[in-house]
């Protein structure tokens, strides 16, 4: 017994030396981490808005807005053949996607069904806007209706319905700026989280 009580004492001992030891260098690492690696850092106000706000489809769009000349090409050699990237920016449009169908639009008060089709193709609102003030959001949007079939099984017998669900699809899109959306009154906490169905 005293033999397992001296291992557990050196295990909690070394464990201990181990945490301390990742600790202290995590304090020394994050001493010279920038404060802010999220932000747009180093632009003025005036710069990241006229960014922001341009019709950009290619480095030498940005290139051209800037008035300046990108200093490293992006491209590589590979067996001695010289490779040019193009980038191409994912922008704020509409795209086809996959969502859930809702099934508390089927039947909120019960649990025991089958949906078929379980999920629907709809366009929504997608990509990346110039910075991170601004944000791809739906300038218009409508609720296409679907028919969906219900399959239960009740009492030893099964029963298909069809049930008529819209779901929200945007129709355009734009990027607008975060400090132009609106904040609700309360903290999210007391709102209830949408799926955007």
């Amino acid at each position: 017994m005293d033999l397992l009580q001296k291992t557990t004492e050196s295990n909690m001992k070394s464990q201990l030396l181990v945490f301390l030891s990742l600790f202290c260098f995590w304090t020394a690492i994050s001493e010279e981490m920038p404060k802010n690696m999220n932000k747009e850092e180093g632009l003025p106000e005036d710069v990241l808005k006229m960014i922001a706000q341009a019709d950009i489809r290619s480095i030498s769009d940005l290139e051209t807005l800037l008035g300046v000349e990108a200093k490293d090409s992006a491209r590589f050699t590979s067996r001695s053949r010289t490779v040019h990237f193009r980038t191409k920016a994912a922008g704020c449009k509409t795209r086809a996607v996959t969502v859930d169908v809702p099934r508390y639009k089927v039947d909120p008060t019960s649990v025991g069904f089958f949906l078929w089709p379980s999920c629907v193709e709809i366009q929504r609102c997608s990509g990346c806007c110039n910075t991170k003030t601004y944000k791809c959001i739906p300038s218009h949007a409508s609720y296409r209706p679907f028919q969906i079939a219900k399959i239960t099984y009740r009492y030893g017998r099964k029963e298909l319905t069809v049930h008529t669900v819209s779901i929200r699809e945007h129709l355009s899109c734009n990027c607008t700026e975060l400090a132009k959306l609106h904040h609700p009154r309360f903290p999210s906490k007391y709102y209830k989280h949408s799926t955007d169905n």
